[in-house]
Parts: C-alpha cells; sequence; structure tokens
C-alpha cells in the first residue's frame, strides 16, 4: 500500500434525509475517513448540501423517471460511472443512504490489509433477524457493502442492473480475485426500505 493510497467511499442517496444524515454521522466516526463520493441523480436531494464532510457530489447520466426496484436498479450502474473519477492505486468501498458503518476502524482497516479484496461482514435488519452476512459468497448471504477493493479492479469488473446485482457483482469478482475474508462487522441496516427509492417526483 502507499502511503498516499485513500478508500473512496461511494454513497448512492434518493429522497431518504434521515437516513442519510445518519449514515454520514457514522462516517464521520472513522478513524480514517475516507474519501467521500455521494451519488445523486436527482438535484431535488437538497438534503445532500448539508454534509460538513469533505465530499463530492456525482451526478450520474439522465435517467427517465421509474420505480427503483431491485430487479432493475439503475443506481448499480450509477457505481459503474463513479468509478471512473477514481484514479488508480486506491481502494473503493459501496454503501448505501440507509445503511451504517459500525466499526470505527472499518476503513483503516481497507488500508491496511492493503488487499485486492477484502470481505468483511455486515449486519441485517429486522426482516432478516439482525444476522450477519459476509461469511462467504453466497447469494443471499453477501451484500455489496460487505466488500472493499482496489479501484482498478472496480473500475475493470461492473456491476449489473439486474436483480441480485451485488452478488453477481461479487462473484464475478472473486472468481478473478482471491479474496481475504475478515470477521469485522463493518456496517447494519439502518431500518427495512424493501430495496427501493420509491419513485421519481422530480425531472
Amino acid at each position: 500500500m502507499s502511503s498516499e493510497s485513500k478508500v473512496f467511499l461511494l454513497l448512492r442517496t434518493h429522497n431518504r434525509p434521515q437516513e442519510f444524515h445518519r449514515c454520514i454521522e457514522s462516517i464521520a466516526k472513522q478513524s480514517v475517513l475516507p474519501e467521500i463520493i455521494i451519488i445523486s441523480d436527482d438535484e431535488n436531494d437538497t438534503y445532500i448540501k448539508e454534509v460538513t464532510l469533505t465530499h463530492q457530489v456525482f451526478r450520474p447520466k439522465y435517467r427517465k423517471p421509474q420505480w427503483w426496484i431491485r430487479h432493475h436498479n439503475p443506481f448499480n450502474d450509477y457505481f459503474n460511472q463513479a468509478v471512473s473519477l477514481i484514479p488508480d492505486g486506491h481502494f473503493v468501498y459501496y454503501l448505501d443512504d440507509d445503511d451504517e458503518l459500525v466499526d470505527q476502524g472499518w476503513i483503516k482497516t481497507i488500508l491496511e490489509n492493503d488487499s485486492n479484496v477484502l470481505i468483511g461482514r455486515f449486519q441485517l435488519g429486522n426482516a432478516h433477524n439482525h444476522k450477519l452476512i459476509g461469511e462467504k459468497v453466497v447469494r443471499g448471504k453477501i451484500g455489496g457493502s460487505c466488500i472493499a477493493l482496489r479501484s482498478e479492479i472496480a473500475r475493470e469488473i461492473k456491476w449489473p442492473t439486474r436483480g441480485g446485482g451485488d452478488f453477481f457483482f461479487i462473484r464475478r469478482v472473486v472468481e478473478k480475485y482471491k479474496p481475504i475474508f475478515i470477521s469485522m462487522v463493518a456496517g447494519k441496516v439502518q431500518k427495512e426500505l424493501q430495496h427501493s427509492w420509491g419513485v421519481r417526483k422530480h425531472y
């Protein structure tokens, strides 16, 4: 790991101001702060302007109004677009606005492990009995917020926009790059939001 290496945290958000602010608060407690890239395709998400941590906002390519449901989620493609901002020699971690980081050393751990692919644990919500995922790459037992990877790999391997996108993305990554699994619980779901950002109100 270069002393100049950083973790770029890609944070997707839309129409969830309360959950978003709790997520940001959890990021602020990290012992090493990441470079935050907030992904929002709706300028009406004005709550983003209240963030005091250093960050940049990425506005992905225009999309027609539609339901952001799990079987067709353009926000996954927004991850693919956002990684173009990140140079070689760094790390990428993915987070949604209804998640929050738990272990205050998670970002530091990514840097110290210096691995191509690092997979930690993540705690689900009430609907899943708060179970931990991330122990193995099996559908339903791993998610996008379990994994951190080198920026070069993040650009090489694209997120699919179909259902189960997290799993299919991670499976493609580990088919080519050997992952390192650790028992640290990186984050958790704040509450169940049925995998939807809701219908678009403004364009």
